[in-house]
């Protein structure tokens, strides 16, 4: 049973390495991350200035 869960996993990893849609998945998955970094910057940035008034 293990013997096959471990070559279910190595069969679904390869198939994403061979297809080049890793690649496409991390380049989503990193917008979105400096997507959410600016936003979390600029709503800091303009909690500052309410702070300061």
């Amino acid at each position: 049973m293990i013997h096959f869960l471990e070559t279910q996993i190595a069969n679904n990893e390869g198939f994403m390495v061979q297809n080049g849609k890793i690649y496409l998945v991390m380049t989503i998955v990193s917008i979105i991350l400096i997507g959410l970094f600016i936003y979390v910057a600029s709503i800091d940035k303009k909690v500052a200035q309410l702070e300061k008034k």
